[in-house]
């Protein structure tokens, strides 16, 4: 956050009144605020050179301002306003997107619907390969980076540690997330092509599976253990996968965040059309009580698990949304079930909702 100022709503800072403070971390604070010379309302970045020398926050409104595309953020313009005499502020102003980034999307169990979180990895891949072409590394995809529109599209925004490469070749990198820096990365501190697919790999394992699962294993692990298992390939537990998730999807998963760069998608292009071809029909979330509810067509899906002295026994229903009738599916109900079988009994069940195939 800023180390020094706080801010609150109706704050005039410059040209802008501060509405709602949105969001930030340790490179700034974001707010929507209302440029009083436009009359519009736009998001705006601040940051001060408490935290880095304005040259280098400036770098950051540079990059976005020449870049037009519909899945990344385009900076409009920026300011240098000094505050108490002695910090000058550094304003970047861009769109306003209402719904917020993808963490505001995610449901009671911290994760995404499928088909969602697949639509948003295309776009996002699409802004990516827009970035690439214009020979610029993003360096810091995360959930909290992507925006949503007003189409539910996905939308990169944040360029504070992106960096310019020509011919896009490696180069050092000028900060770094360690939640989703590529093995590269922590071993000789470059970013590439390939360390973006990576965090793209990572992105979206958390909106899949849930959005904690690797902060989760990072703290439990410690960083010096945590990048080990980076080294080795294993952060992709096969056990945090949600059980609605098709080999499929694992498959392009696990390709994305290989320790070895040449075994990845070796474009966003690539990993995109690898997405693109996945089927995905319907879609499993949770609701308040973390209960899971499948959507397929005009129909929903639910289960029920009991433990009988004869074992386990899985019922599977299907409710339709315009008569109200609920039916067992007998196809994918079973009882006298050991553990392990009425796990995959419910994997069987919940992809193949994913999968149309039901």
């Amino acid at each position: 956050m800023l180390s020094k100022i706080q801010f609150n709503p109706g704050d005039k800072l410059y040209k802008y009144q501060l509405k709602q403070y949105i969001g930030g971390g340790q490179f700034g604070q974001v707010w929507l605020t209302h440029d009083l010379t436009l009359s519009k309302d736009v998001a705006v970045k601040i940051l001060d050179d408490t935290l880095a020398p304005v040259a280098d926050h400036l770098k950051e409104a540079q990059l976005g301002n020449k870049l037009t595309h519909e899945n990344v953020v385009k900076v409009h313009y920026a300011d240098v306003v000094p505050i108490d005499n002695h910090v000058n502020t550094v304003i970047i102003a861009m769109d306003y997107h209402p719904t917020g980034s993808t963490v505001g999307q995610l449901n009671s169990s911290n994760f995404m619907p499928l088909n969602k979180a697949k639509n948003i990895g295309i776009d996002i891949l699409r802004g990516l390969e827009y970035l690439h072409e214009q020979n610029l590394f993003h360096n810091d995809i995360k959930p909290s980076n992507i925006l949503v529109g007003s189409k539910g599209e996905g939308i990169l925004t944040d360029y504070g540690i992106s960096c310019i490469s020509q011919k896009l070749q490696p180069t050092q990198a000028p900060d770094s997330y360690i939640l989703h820096r590529a093995p590269e990365t922590s071993n000789s501190n470059q970013i590439s092509t390939l360390t973006d697919i990576y965090q793209v790999g990572i992105t979206l394992f958390r909106l899949i599976n849930g959005i904690g699962l690797i902060q989760d294993q990072a703290n439990k692990l410690g960083i010096e253990q945590f990048e080990v298992c980076k080294a080795q390939g294993k952060i992709l537990n096969p056990n945090d996968y949600q059980p609605f998730v098709t080999r499929r999807v694992k498959t392009v998963l696990n390709k994305a965040v290989r320790s070895v760069p040449s075994e990845r998608y070796q474009s966003a292009l690539e990993m995109r059309r690898a997405l693109e071809a996945l089927t995905v029909s319907g879609y499993w979330t949770t609701d308040a009580l973390g209960q899971y509810i499948g959507h397929l067509n005009k129909n929903i899906f639910t289960f029920e698990i009991q433990n009988n002295k004869s074992g386990i026994k899985f019922e599977a229903f299907k409710e339709n949304l315009d008569s109200g009738k609920k039916i067992r599916v007998s196809s994918h109900s079973a009882k006298c079930l050991s553990k392990g079988d009425c796990e995959s009994q419910k994997q069987k069940f919940m992809q193949s909702v994913i999968e149309g195939r039901i």
